[in-house]
């Protein structure tokens, strides 16, 4: 007997001592603290662990490998293509979109009944001083259990339809997401297109600052005028240059933003196609409040809010729904089996089948279900809010375009006009600088009504691109197929 006790207490010692050793590995090997920045004014440095473990960026890498033809002239129609295939933005919204899809397969799997199969194996042995109470058996069952939902006062009806119209508002929104990259597509090429043509407006300014420091010291050497004229020519000739520099700046960010608008890498060099410049000289006269109310009826983002809000209208009957008593029919069976290792006549085994009604309600939850309620009414008014709001700034979108474009207009037949009459001056004040009969002054201001009007001829074309576009957007009527 002592010997038993003996060999009995050795085996515990050994199980405690291997479970500890296993909890030991897993706390060693498993767990890692991390911990929040230890100063609000000093720079959080990541552990040596996270930098050994980190893997690869295999996203950016996907990024590298899209890349275009840096000989191509590529049109706003070919850069679309490339940004509907490449856009990170547009992919996000379409899988935003199956989400939602599936989430409506999710409420309707409620009007089928639910099955589970289960099953469990047991095995006990027991050794004990008395050979009596030894046991050794086994025993195992497989088990299936079939439910269905047969009345809960229509809220399975009212979370299908809740996640219908969340389909339909992520539909809208995948569709605003299409007008939204047509123009942020449009806009960065016409940018950097314009981008362009202030570089070479300002080379134009260089080469007239250059001409007429020329002019100075010329006279200057012949002792017709004074260091001033010089110094003044030469004031103004570096001021170019310095315009100059800005201008190309400009060329490389807009690049930049144009090839992000594409999906590719800011370093990817595009060149472009010049856009077709046949600007409409007239917009049609229409009631601005014609175009409002058409515009409500097409804006995708208009109607992703109106569905948002019906879908808010179906939660509160979900949530009301909840308040009331639901009925179930439940149908089980089992087979068991027992099984004794060496004393075989004692095994058996049996069969259980059973079906019932259930009627369940919560009589009380400790008002759960009726702050969900509570909640889902308070969205609701809070969902038509916003819809206010979006159809406010709607009305107020399509207004600031639509007389924005016609400001564009005019401006740049203004612009054309400038730029006409300010060459003609400037070549007169250089002519008559030559011969005498301007001063240095008069050429250096008609220089700078040149420079300026370049300048607005420029940013008007670009205001009339744009305002186009951005009109098209605001009526919710931008396709792409519109610049094909």
């Amino acid at each position: 007997m002592l010997f038993q006790k003996a060999f009995m207490e050795n085996r515990i010692a050994k199980y405690i001592m291997l479970t500890c050793f296993v909890f030991a590995v897993f706390f060693v090997s498993g767990c890692r603290t991390l911990k929040a920045p230890k100063s609000p004014t000093n720079q959080w440095s990541p552990p040596k662990w996270e930098k050994t473990t980190k893997t690869p960026d295999n996203v950016w890498k996907l990024i590298r490998q899209e890349n275009v033809n840096p000989d191509e002239l590529f049109t706003l129609a070919e850069l679309m293509d490339i940004a509907f295939v490449n856009s990170p933005v547009i992919r996000d919204a379409y899988e935003a979109a199956r989400a939602r899809e599936a989430e409506v397969k999710q409420a309707q799997s409620e009007y089928y009944p639910q099955g589970t199969i289960s099953g469990d194996l047991t095995r006990e042995k027991k050794v004990a001083t008395l050979r009596v109470e030894n046991t050794n058996n086994h025993n195992y069952s497989p088990k299936a259990v079939l439910s269905f939902l047969v009345l809960d006062l229509g809220g399975r009806d009212a979370a299908v339809r809740e996640a219908t119209q969340n389909v339909l508002s992520a539909n809208f929104e995948f569709n605003q997401t299409i007008q939204n990259l047509i123009y942020n597509t449009a806009k960065a090429y016409y940018d950097f297109y314009s981008a362009e043509e202030d570089l070479k407006a300002k080379k134009a300014d260089v080469k007239d600052a250059s001409t007429t420091l020329d002019a100075a010291e010329r006279k200057f050497k012949s002792g017709l005028v004074s260091k001033l004229d010089m110094l003044q020519a030469k004031s103004n000739y570096e001021e170019s240059l310095y315009f100059l520099e800005g201008a190309k700046g400009q060329v490389f960010t807009t690049r930049g933003s144009l090839a992000e608008v594409c999906g590719l890498s800011a370093d990817v060099p595009i060149e472009i196609a010049p856009p077709d410049k046949n600007f409409a000289r007239k917009i049609t006269s229409r009631d601005v409040s014609d175009l409002i109310d058409e515009a409500l009826k097409t804006r995708p983002d208009i109607a992703a809010a109106r569905s948002d809000l019906r879908a808010r209208q179906e939660a509160i009957k979900v949530a009301n729904s909840n308040l009331w008593p639901t009925l179930n029919v439940t149908g089980s069976a089992e087979k068991r089996w027992y099984r004794y290792t060496g004393d075989e006549e004692r095994n058996w085994q049996y069969c259980d089948y059973v079906g019932y009604f259930s009627f369940d309600w919560d009589i009380f939850d400790g008002f759960d279900k009726y702050s969900k309620r509570l909640e889902a009414q308070a969205e609701m008014r809070q969902e038509t809010e916003k819809l206010k709001q979006t159809e406010l700034a709607a009305s107020s979108d399509v207004w600031t375009k639509y007389y924005r474009l016609k400001t564009a207009v005019k401006k740049l037949i203004f612009s054309e006009a400038f730029l006409a009459s300010s060459l003609a001056s400037h070549e007169l004040a250089l002519d008559g600088y030559k011969v005498g009969l301007k001063s240095i002054l008069d050429l250096l201001e008609a220089q700078s009504q040149l420079q300026e009007a370049r300048s607005k001829l420029v940013a008007s074309q670009k205001d009339v691109f744009v305002s186009t576009v951005g009109l098209a957007r605001a009526m919710g009527l931008l396709a792409r197929e519109s610049f094909e």
